[in-house]
């Protein structure tokens, strides 16, 4: 049986884990034994996965399930003014008759 590697190292020899044996505990959590694929060392170890938030919400929710849902990240450096090197200058103000603005229509 082959064991897929899926990022978490050994805490021992710092190679690569993979999953021995998984089993779901419910929605969010997932139980499963991980074991390392260095053969020189070979360590086994439990492991608990748990779902604790929802970045962006399904579009099929469970109602069952209840995660909270974390805010959308800022960009950085959002919070500051422009650098005095800014070379976009000021916006500049539409004019009021513009027509865009108004709806009207020109012939």
């Amino acid at each position: 049986m082959s064991r897929r590697p899926h990022g978490i190292a050994c805490p021992h020899c710092g190679q690569a884990t993979g999953i021995r044996y998984s089993r779901s505990m419910d929605p969010l959590v997932r139980q499963m034994q991980l074991q390392c694929v260095n053969p020189e060392c070979g360590a086994t170890f439990g492991a608990d996965l748990t779902i604790t938030h929802q970045i962006s919400p399904s579009a099929k929710p469970n109602l069952a399930v209840m995660l909270r849902t974390t805010p959308p990240r800022k960009v950085a450096n959002d919070d500051f003014p422009p650098a005095a090197n800014d070379q976009r200058g000021p916006e500049v103000p539409r004019p009021a008759n513009d027509d865009h603005e108004t709806g009207a229509e020109t012939g």
